[in-house]
């Protein structure tokens, strides 16, 4: 009996042996599968209800920003474009910086702007101090919505987003946008889309709510710059868009569909598909001046962006060649010009990177932003052609 009670202790011990391995073994296994805990970079985010993102997420981390003023990142300028639902759960910007965290919102003076500046957007935006508060934004309508914060100033700015086409090549020219039509709502991806756009050859832009910037700060002073302000306009190349990029050149005219799409952890991506040619032009009614900085006005004040040089109607050849010829004396070096139909900016504009140079004195300009650059002061005969067939443009520079 001794025996049988020995051994039957040494087989529960055994399988107690067992059983401590396996658990053991068990919760080393589930410590391995846990999921880790969720890693929140330091930055600013935006987040709410109201929102597609409650928690912290990266596609709805703010981005460094330009300066209008400088076209240089300002570090404590801060933008993110995201779509927004009206309500009054509203929403925040949280900073997090290790393991403390800041809820933003609007301060004391937080205000709708019924109308801004002349560059500012033409529909009412918000704009104010932003201060640590549990106060939450709002907005009226659902959309997309540009939030901008610039923790140097504590100013905050929540404008809606609706995006138009500018420029020579559109059919407004540079004084009002045309606009593109919006998708439906949605919390992570919007469309803008426009079709059967004749576009010219020539410089254009996307800008939203017929802006080109909102000011944050019209006082601080950076270097010999002041003010910060926030770009509402995008530029470069339809490829690579930049926040107040240099003219998107168009080379090729004809009737095109143009889509905008944002998709949020995303750039913003623009295609334009060629779907049909333009029927030539007449240009024999188009009026043509030199406009800018370099030269005198028959005041013999020096002139500025406002007022032409030579407005003239072209001489017509071949019934599609059109030519506008001037003489001019350039009264600086390095000043810019461009040509300009009429006494404002809602007609055709013709820049540097429009246009093929030719002629002996070709090698005096160069190309700014778009704009001709005279490099070398002088008198010169300038002639600029458009074949309406092609529309290529051409300008013969000679220094007289």
């Amino acid at each position: 009996m001794k025996k049988t009670f020995l051994k039957l202790g040494m087989v529960l011990s055994v399988l107690a042996l067992v059983t401590i391995v396996f658990s053991l073994n068990s919760c080393s296994k589930d410590e391995d599968e846990a999921t880790p805990p969720a890693v929140v970079l330091d930055g600013y985010y935006v987040k709410g209800p109201v929102t597609a993102y409650t928690g912290f997420d990266a596609k709805a981390m703010m981005k460094i920003a330009r300066n209008e003023v400088t076209q240089e990142d300002r570090d404590s300028l801060l933008e993110l474009y995201i779509p927004i639902k009206a309500g009054t759960t509203g929403f925040n910007i949280v900073k997090v910086a290790g393991s403390v965290t800041t809820v933003i919102g609007p301060g004391t003076g937080f205000t709708t702007i019924t109308t801004g500046t002349t560059d500012e957007p033409k529909v009412p935006f918000q704009r104010g101090p932003a201060v640590a508060t549990s106060a939450v934004f709002t907005v009226p309508t659902d959309g997309m919505y540009h939030v901008v914060y610039d923790f140097g100033r504590n100013v905050a700015v929540v404008a809606p987003v609706h995006w138009g086409m500018i420029g020579a090549a559109t059919p407004n020219g540079w004084g009002t946008s045309t606009d593109l039509s919006e998708s439906a709502f949605n919390l992570t991806t919007m469309s803008w889309t426009i079709t059967d756009m004749p576009l010219l050859v020539g410089q254009w832009k996307f800008r939203y709510s017929n802006g080109w910037k909102i000011e944050i700060d019209t006082s601080i002073i950076i270097g010999s710059d002041k003010g910060v302000k926030v770009n509402t306009n995008f530029g470069g190349d339809e490829d690579a868009l930049v926040a107040g990029g240099d003219n998107i050149a168009n080379t090729s005219a004809g009737i095109y569909t143009v889509t905008l799409t944002k998709t949020m952890g995303s750039n913003f991506i623009a295609t334009l598909t060629k779907t049909g040619n333009i029927p030539p032009i007449n240009y024999s009614t188009y009026e043509m001046g030199i406009i800018g900085n370099c030269y005198l006005k028959a005041d013999l004040t020096q002139a500025a962006w406002d007022e032409p040089f030579g407005l003239q109607l072209p001489v017509v050849t071949g019934g599609t060649n059109y030519t506008w010829t001037y003489t001019i004396d350039f009264n600086i070096d390095n000043g810019e010009f461009k040509f300009r139909q009429g006494s404002d900016w809602n007609g055709k504009s013709i820049g540097y990177t429009d246009v093929t140079m030719d002629g002996s004195g070709a090698s005096h300009f160069s190309d700014v932003g778009g704009n001709f650059k005279v490099d070398v002061a002088g008198n010169y005969t300038l002639e600029l052609k458009i074949d309406a067939v092609t529309e290529v443009y051409t300008v013969t520079a000679t220094k007289n």
